[in-house]
């Protein structure tokens, strides 16, 4: 299985180098009528976010989009105690001491996007799966496969973070498992709040700064149930504004436990420009929201 990614992996290198940017991302965008001005003249958030994938070269990006450097960037703007807790850094899986890590733990790739792993079990077996995969992710440079920029250049490494458990104590029917604020001139407009039901639905509810359910979906349904407003809510969004002061645009992302709010991630290109929005006029609203300075980042 591995042997095939990797070979489907240098397809997507190759790729690269016979199909430039901007006509990939019309194909693979479904712009097939349209011209690149579509992307250089862009209008929705959508549209402003695949410019950025486009245009935009900013080592800041780089920076932040790295998993284990933001750390440093968070740890100076809001604090290390919005850390999850760090437990080891690594170059390759024949490194990682699993006997010395605790029985359950987040192992996952600085460079990339979708490789995270939550451990719950460390029998032979299972290490063997996680360092199959990990092992895979780690000769994998993202930008390939993604076309985000920022991807490109980050050192590949593997990281532990402890395990926070946000149910503890928690319906998670009605307990968000992340939320993503959308801060646009390090204003938070915009929140996505993700759910995993007990039937295992993902439903992602979207808010304005004040709580309040906004009548559009990006890409997951609702949640049909009444959702509490957090109690830190105020504080989220303070955090997410202090780590966006800036940037134009960014979703900065967050765990909310009932003990504190953990940073998760920076994010400069959501979904890649793909974010299915219902209705679509809201596609073009939120990219009011954003006055993008066409040719900059």
């Amino acid at each position: 299985m591995h042997f095939l990614k990797k070979i489907e992996h240098q397809g997507k290198v190759l790729r690269q180098y016979l199909q430039k940017d901007e006509r990939y991302l019309l194909k693979a965008y479904c712009k097939k009528h349209c011209s690149a001005a579509i992307f250089r003249q862009p209008e929705s958030l959508n549209e402003k976010i695949i410019h950025r994938m486009l245009y935009a070269r900013d080592d800041l990006f780089t920076q932040l989009a790295d998993k284990y450097r933001v750390r440093d960037y968070v740890a100076r703007r809001i604090g290390e105690d919005h850390l999850i807790p760090l437990l080891g850094v690594w170059q390759r899986t024949a490194e990682i001491d699993y006997a010395a890590l605790p029985e359950r733990f987040v192992l996952k790739c600085n460079h990339d996007s979708g490789s995270c792993q939550i451990i719950l079990a460390k029998d032979p077996q299972a290490i063997a799966k996680y360092n199959r995969q990990l092992d895979y992710c780690l000769k994998r440079n993202f930008y390939y496969v993604s076309r985000e920029w920022h991807y490109k250049n980050i050192t590949p490494l593997i990281i532990a973070e402890a395990y926070i458990d946000l149910f503890a104590e928690a319906d998670m029917n009605i307990t968000p498992e992340l939320y993503r604020v959308h801060c646009f001139h390090h204003k938070a407009r915009i929140i996505e709040a993700d759910f995993t039901d007990s039937a295992g639905h993902k439903l992602t509810n979207i808010y304005d700064e004040n709580w309040r359910l906004q009548p559009f979906t990006m890409s997951q349904p609702n949640n049909p149930r009444a959702i509490p407003r957090p109690v830190l809510y105020s504080r989220l969004l303070d955090l997410a504004e202090k780590l966006a002061e800036g940037i134009d645009y960014c979703r900065v992302d967050f765990f909310i436990s009932s003990e504190n709010i953990w940073f998760s991630e920076i994010t400069f290109t959501p979904e890649r420009g793909k974010i299915r929005f219902s209705p679509r006029i809201w596609d073009y609203r939120l990219g009011e929201l954003w006055q993008l300075q066409v040719g900059a980042s």
